[in-house]
């Protein structure tokens, strides 16, 4: 605002009328400057200094000082350069002027005495002339022009300019506060405006839709991977945008561009060389490394996630060279929204965070983590047509544990302890509380490797009022689910008609247990009928209650079994007799022989999952697996196996891998504009995911559908998702899509390229 305005005399009033005779009042659209306005009242009200022959000196200098304020801005009084009163003045008076009916006669009745003339005086503490003391306008209804109208009017628009002075005072008395302390109240986290404001995103656009073709430049669509085409631009184009002459001559069709790419995919050796090219050609092209991508699932999909993510976090800070997402440090912390606002995309939709701390089961790698948020979110894209601009991996640096990362020369993170305790919970809350503010409350944030501690901790904490999972929890339990589910296809049996033994009592674990849990809750079993069927093995063997070498922590009481100690998993597989074997605890080899025997001695057909990830950490290879069960058992990893024969059977291992899950997942949620994320739709998504493994990949031994197949895997799940949410309630994108399928596919990311220039039709 500029400086306080004063309101004189004639400035109030209303002159100008519509042939109808309705005054018209100032506005910022039909207002004046301020001398042009200054003139035209002159003119208007005869209030020149020009002096009457009939008039005796007193009226010559009453005109005169009428004079000198009927311009609207007062020499006596200070200026404003805007328009903000007299818009709230013409609003207001709108609103408190009524036009009636009344007829003459009812009004020359109405008791306009002197008495109310001398009272609205005296209410006018500032003595400013009122209307009453002007000639009112000739020509106006009766009704209208009434003294008592006048004299209404005039006190309420003197009270709002009264009251706009006071809110002045308060402005230039706020500004002077010193810049040290105004920066530290701005930028406190906790302000209640700020952290609790309810923000959303719940516009859904087709791939380029909220996109302003004429704002971008020739260089830009060049350049900038989200728009670049390489030597896809036409000459056209070229011609057109300005770039002609900046690429060689030949003009290349997408799938010349893919098969080119993939040339020189072949020509490298090592999986980390490959995963750095697709990385970079990522920074380069964007809808070309995910056509590049698409055109072979199978076989990219290994290279730009598990396993060739977990050589590359290893070495991120040796192979980083182009800036992948935010990295926010611990140093941070109160300034975490700030950070955020330095993203240049606003529409973010989804969010991948990591604190590093466990990375797959190579343990803290620190910063080094990126590349399973990176990784994640190109498969979100990939696999489901989430947008890549509205994607936003971000790793949160508190700090390594690890000592050979601490004292690598090239470690790009904060070369610090982690932080624990208070300090990282406050932290925490305030990057959730920032993203929302940010992003809005339906941004779905997936917490990704974190540790088994604060995992658990942070999903209970923040999955009733973010929209928010856990995939190494929910994302693994719900694929593994599927993987059971669809198993007990050939067995001819329910879930709950299985005994379950797990060895590993961390996030994946315990993610499985309970989501196997709910199954057989819904097949019909109490939760202690079904926690009985489920028994899990840990570092000090059995879980039991009571057992003598502890470490029992809250959630694996929870399936803490009535039973006398047991130590090793050998012996648990004899006296449990266990159906289902499950490995999630990364321990590389430990379903050797003698157990794979033992369970094909007890079962017919044993299903055995080593889901742990990398491959180095899987329970059990494909081969050794089929090799020792004499190849009857139903077999599902973590990693990718290449076909076993065995007796001259062909097998083809089933990878369990969470991208069956996490993308359709985002996908659904995104489309029904889902504020949290309830347990049920991980069951949802597995019961969806099996239905869609068919007899022959059953016939073949695999549990899944083929990776060829996963986009149309993503929208299936997306679509049942999509159904439970607006069927229960949880649903907040209106009105509710009739063909929901169709819906999903219109918010997809489009891999083919758009036009770089605007259509043209004749006028």
């Amino acid at each position: 605002m500029g400086n306080s305005s004063s309101i004189c005399a004639d400035r109030n009033v209303i002159t100008n009328f519509d042939e109808n005779g309705t005054p018209v009042y100032p506005t910022a659209n039909n207002s004046q400057s301020p001398s042009s306005y200054s003139r035209g009242k002159e003119r208007e009200l005869g209030c020149y200094t020009k002096r009457n022959s009939n008039s005796n000196n007193n009226n010559s200098h009453e005109r005169e000082s009428q004079s000198c304020c009927s311009s609207r801005v007062c020499k006596n009084h200070t200026t404003t350069t805007t328009t903000t009163l007299e818009y709230e003045l013409s609003n207001f008076a709108k609103l408190t002027t009524r036009i009636t009916t009344q007829s003459a006669a009812e009004v020359d009745t109405s008791p306009h005495t002197d008495t109310e003339t001398h009272r609205d005086r005296d209410s006018n503490p500032g003595n400013i002339a009122l209307a009453t003391d002007l000639e009112l306008p000739k020509g106006l209804p009766l009704s209208l022009s009434s003294r008592h109208h006048w004299n209404q009017l005039q006190s309420s628009l003197h009270a709002l300019h009264h009251q706009q002075q006071q809110q002045q005072q308060q402005l230039r008395s706020y500004s002077s506060t010193s810049e040290t302390n105004l920066e530290d109240k701005m930028s406190k986290p906790d302000s209640k405006l700020d952290k609790y404001a309810q923000r959303d995103r719940l516009g859904l656009w087709g791939t380029g839709d909220n996109e302003v073709v004429g704002s971008l430049s020739g260089f830009t669509r060049l350049l900038d991977k989200r728009y670049s085409k390489g030597l896809a631009f036409t000459h056209e184009e070229r011609q057109q945008l300005g770039i002609h002459g900046m690429l060689p001559y030949v003009v290349r069709e997408p799938s010349e561009q893919v098969e080119h790419c993939r040339a020189l995919l072949a020509r490298l050796d090592q999986d980390l060389d490959k995963y750095m090219y697709l990385i970079s050609l990522s920074e380069r092209n964007e809808r070309l490394f995910y056509n590049v991508l698409s055109s072979d699932i199978a076989y990219m999909m290994p290279l730009v996630y598990t396993p060739t993510v977990g050589l590359a976090c290893q070495r991120y800070s040796l192979i980083h060279q182009n800036a992948k997402g935010m990295f926010i440090s611990i140093k941070d912390k109160g300034h975490i929204y700030d950070v955020l606002k330095n993203w240049p995309e606003t529409d973010v939709r989804a969010i991948v965070v990591t604190d590093g701390e466990r990375i797959l089961g190579l343990g803290d790698l620190g910063a080094n983590g990126m590349g399973i948020p990176v990784g994640k979110l190109s498969l979100y894209t990939a696999l489901a047509g989430i947008k890549p601009s509205q994607c936003l991996p971000i790793t949160l640096d508190v700090g390594t544990n690890t000592e050979s990362i601490l004292e690598d020369p090239l470690y790009i993170g904060l070369r610090e302890r982690r932080a624990t305790g208070d300090l990282y919970d406050e932290f925490i809350d305030e990057f959730m509380h920032a993203c929302v503010r940010r992003f809005g409350q339906n941004c779905l944030i997936q917490f990704e490797d974190f540790a088994n501690a604060n995992a658990f901790r942070l999903l209970s904490k923040y999955r009733d009022s973010f929209c928010t999972f856990n995939d190494d929890i929910q994302g693994t339990a719900s694929v593994a689910v599927a993987g059971l589910l669809a198993s007990l296809k050939i067995k001819k049996t329910q879930l709950k008609d299985n005994t379950l033994l797990f060895l590993g009592a961390g996030e994946a674990a315990l993610g499985i247990a309970n989501l196997c849990l709910m199954a057989m809750k819904v097949e019909g079993l109490t939760e202690e009928e079904a926690k009985a069927r489920i028994w899990m093995v840990d570092s000090r063997g059995v879980i039991t209650r009571d057992r003598p070498k502890g470490g029992l922590t809250e959630h694996k009481l929870h399936f803490a079994q009535l039973h006398e100690p047991i130590d090793t998993l050998a012996e648990a597989v004899r006296k449990v007799r266990p159906n289902v074997l499950i490995g999630a605890a990364a321990q590389g080899g430990a379903f050797n022989q003698e157990i794979l025997e033992l369970m094909a001695d007890i079962n017919e057909t044993p299903i055995i999952f080593a889901l742990s990830n990398p491959t180095s950490k899987a329970e059990c290879t494909a081969e050794e697996a089929y090799t020792y069960t004499k190849g009857r058992c139903i077999f599902a990893s973590g990693s990718p196996f290449a076909p076993v024969t065995y007796n001259n059977k062909k097998f083809y291992p089933g990878q369990g891998n969470n991208s069956y899950i996490f993308p359709g997942v985002a996908l659904g949620v995104l489309c029904a504009g889902m504020l949290n994320i309830p347990e049920q739709v991980f069951l949802v998504a597995a019961e969806r995911l099996a239905e869609l493994v068919s007899k022959d990949d059953l016939a073949k031994g695999s549990l899944y559908p083929p990776l060829s197949s996963i986009v149309s895997c993503s929208m299936a799940i997306a679509e049942r998702i999509v159904e439970y949410a607006y069927k229960n309630g949880l649903a907040t994108v209106r009105p509710e899509p009739v063909n929901k399928l169709a819906f999903i596919k219109a918010q997809m990311y489009d891999l083919d390229y758009p036009r770089s220039v605007p259509a043209t039709y004749k006028m």
